[in-house]
């Protein structure tokens, strides 16, 4: 990462939790595949999670069995929910594998 991570999210109730949605923009620092020159990348990611809350957990637990969105299980007693986890795949997923540097 090279410098802050700007996060905007919508939430809305759903029948046994809540719907997340939103966008994380950010700029990470690579190493030219070809080159090793390091460069600059921004990035626009967005996240679609679904927080249930459900009797019995203790801590928040994350299920991602689901390609299209993050299912994020908190005790039904806890009133927020941590997408620390959630946003880091997302950023992991988004990476280049070979970063190559444009050529102007």
């Amino acid at each position: 990462m090279k410098g802050p991570l700007n996060c905007s999210f919508v939430v809305s109730r759903e029948k046994g939790g809540f719907a997340v949605k939103g966008t994380v923009k950010g700029s990470q620092e690579f190493a030219c595949a070809r080159t090793l020159e390091l460069f600059e990348r921004p990035f626009e990611i967005e996240v679609d999670a679904l927080v249930l809350q459900e009797q019995g957990l203790t801590q928040q637990e994350e299920d991602d069995g689901n390609d299209d969105f993050f299912k994020i299980k908190v005790p039904a007693n806890q009133n927020e929910v941590d997408l620390t986890e959630t946003v880091r795949q997302l950023v992991i997923l988004q990476e280049p594998i070979a970063p190559a540097k444009e050529e102007i």
